[in-house]
């Protein structure tokens, strides 16, 4: 028999402009009239299109899925965003309303601008590297988003749209991932073949960051599962209503188990939990807050029982002939179940942890500067195996944060995920059945990538997830506000100068000009790692990677430490059989180390490839050999712990 609740419009918020559709006037429309209309569909579509990052790819480029989502979705919200600001510039009614959210996120840019201006490296801080695509830069795009979604999805209906809309995108990457579990010798869409295999990582290039995707989609289908079976009376919930959540959040789910994240795992438990527990506390009507306690129960048996077998493995005696490292074939529970694995990435993690705290303690208030958490980290690293395990990242998001911007990041951090559940719930409470099915698994799907995020960062389809729920939540904030009759649709900061043509004319060109540096930006990027790619594949190694190193300033370091390592490590065939190509090259490498020590003064990295590269060229030429301990110097007194002539990290290849 069929479930539903019924109600009736008396249980929504009060109907106001900010939340119900404006009407359009009839008639035809004037010339204006048609190019807002335009607009308006423009920016549409871009949101629309933004919402397929997690299926984008880059195979022309050395590092494909960083910098192929980085520079999509870059450059659909540079488009998006310069045409929302004409028509914000144009009528007030397109600018967002004044939400916490708003205040707070520009309060975090603010945060992290003094942060990259006061740390060790405000380019690494600005711009990141080709392997992360992430910085200042990025940031400021994704709350660039976060305003035009604000203004110009204004409606239910609109965001009910774009949030299906999402979960249809994640049921097409749950399947891509089955097939790719399933058939991993398939070609599917000339995408790499799975290096973690029998853990997929399919559109997103690491399984956890897919683990962390799936998670929001598996928890949004389920909200939209819950919704389908509640119509207004006189309603009915039709089965093909129900179908297509009904086979999305459990494709999301097995998506996610093959995997093999725990991060993942854990964050769809906690969302889970926080699903259930706030049905339980909040469920429309009695049988809904039993069925909230019943999962909840169901979810702490669940736990108890994970703990049971983790207990039971450990405990067990080794069986002759058995495959002592492996007790399930399913990926997911042979990581779960197992206290040799989850220990030893424990132990890493707190190391990590460790060094990031250390770190906070020596530059307390704004930090090492945003992408310099290696920096910091390696002075106090204790790692005994050498830079293979020095992080990048302090995979924990708090310690990140107070790592990188100090206490007055972290404060931001905090700040934003704070209000962001309060809010969610105070919308919870007020909303009707169906908007607060939605509401509650927005909340849980934050939440569950909050909880992940304390063993993991952030990536460009972790970043959409969370912009597109933040938008939403920013949506309810606005509507309630307008509920309680306490404030009218008004601009985020009303400018009196925007009044006079001339002053919205400037604004517009600043817009457009900003807009055009992003999209040349992307389009330079790419063009930097392509080359990286052609040199490591196909094409001629020096000539591209010189091209590399040309493509894009900010980010050319990481093309100079693989061409310092190489000649590094090529220097005694070179020396001996090439003398003329060897003092080229190293006439080269002499000019590259300026720029690149200029660009991050204090990366023990660029140290370490400098001292390599002096020590072998001193082999052969004894006047190098001073320049070499002073760079053996200095990579000491930046990361004390790490040895500057163990291999680096990709060990370059002789060419």
């Amino acid at each position: 028999m069929e479930t539903r609740i019924a109600y009736t419009e008396r249980d929504q918020l009060p109907k106001t402009a900010e939340n119900d559709r404006e009407r359009r006037p009839a008639g035809p429309m004037n010339p204006a009239h048609r190019a807002e209309r335009a607009a308006e569909l423009s920016v549409h579509a871009c949101l629309a299109l933004l919402l397929l990052t997690p299926l984008v790819w880059s195979p022309d480029t050395y590092f494909p899925f960083a910098v192929g989502k980085a520079v999509y979705a870059r450059s659909l919200i540079a488009v998006s965003f310069a045409l929302w600001a004409l028509l914000a510039l144009a009528r007030p009614r397109w600018r967002p309303p004044r939400t916490v959210f708003l205040a707070v996120l520009a309060a975090g840019l603010a945060v992290d601008g003094l942060s990259a201006w006061a740390g060790v490296s405000p380019q690494r801080s600005l711009w990141s590297t080709y392997t992360r695509m992430e910085g200042l830069v990025t940031t400021v795009h994704w709350v660039a988003l976060f305003v035009v979604l604000a203004g110009t999805v204004r409606t239910r209906a609109g965001w009910t749209r774009l949030l299906k809309m999402n979960v249809a995108v994640g049921l097409a990457v749950a399947l891509i991932t089955m097939v790719r579990f399933h058939l991993p010798d398939l070609p599917l869409f000339g995408l790499p073949s799975e290096v973690r295999y029998p853990r997929v990582s399919a559109t997103t290039g690491n399984p956890t960051f897919l683990g962390g995707y799936l998670v929001a989609v598996a928890l949004l289908a389920a909200g939209f599962l819950v919704r389908s079976f509640m119509r207004p009376v006189g309603g009915q919930a039709a089965w093909t209503a129900c179908l297509p959540w009904a086979l999305t959040a459990p494709a999301a789910v097995y998506a996610l188990v093959l995997t093999g994240s725990l991060g993942a795992l854990a964050g769809l438990g906690a969302g889970a939990c926080a699903a259930a527990g706030l049905y339980a506390w909040l469920g429309p009507t009695p049988r809904a807050r039993r069925t909230g306690r019943r999962a909840l129960l169901a979810l702490g048996v669940a736990g108890a029982a994970l703990a049971v077998a983790i207990a039971v493995r450990a405990s067990a005696p080794p069986v002759p002939g058995d495959d002592p490292g492996r007790a399930f074939e399913t990926v997911m529970l042979e990581r779960a179940t197992s206290a040799e694995r989850i220990g030893m990435t424990m132990n890493r993690r707190f190391r990590n942890w460790e060094s990031g705290l250390k770190a906070f303690a020596e530059r307390p208030l704004l930090g090492w500067g945003t992408g310099n958490y290696f920096v910091g980290s390696a002075r106090h690293i204790s790692e005994p195996d050498g830079p293979q395990l020095v992080r990048d990242h302090a995979h924990n998001m708090l310690v990140e944060e107070a790592a990188s911007k100090g206490v007055f990041g972290l404060a931001a951090y905090l700040a934003l995920w704070g209000w962001t559940f309060v809010l969610l719930i105070r919308a919870a409470r007020a909303a009707g059945p169906r908007d607060q099915a939605l509401l509650i698994v927005a909340a849980a799907a934050l939440l569950g990538w909050f909880v992940q995020t304390q063993s993991l960062f952030y990536s460009a389809t972790n970043w959409l997830q969370q912009i597109l729920l933040l938008g939403f939540a920013a949506h309810w904030e606005a509507r309630l506000r307008a509920g309680d009759g306490r404030t009218r649709r008004q601009p985020a900061a009303p400018v009196r100068a925007l009044r006079h043509r001339a002053a919205r004319t400037a604004v517009g060109a600043l817009v457009l000009a900003a807009a055009a540096g992003s999209l040349a930006s992307s389009r330079a990027v790419h063009a930097g790692a392509a080359a990286l790619h052609r040199a490591e594949h196909e094409g001629e190694f020096l000539a591209d990677m010189e091209r590399s190193v040309d493509a894009f300033a900010p980010l050319a370091n990481g093309p100079r430490v693989i061409l310092i390592n190489n000649v590094a490590a090529n220097w005694p065939v070179l020396s001996r059989d090439h003398a003329a190509e060897a003092d080229r090259l190293l006439a080269w490498m002499e000019a590259e180390a300026p720029a690149a020590l200029a660009a991050e003064p204090e990366s023990w990295v660029v140290h370490h490839a400098l001292t390599r590269l002096y020590r072998a060229v001193a082999a052969t030429e004894p006047g190098y050999a001073e320049r070499a301990e002073r760079h053996h110097a200095r990579s000491l007194e930046l990361a004390p712990n790490l040895d500057p002539l163990e291999p680096p990290l990709q060990s370059p290849r002789a060419r």
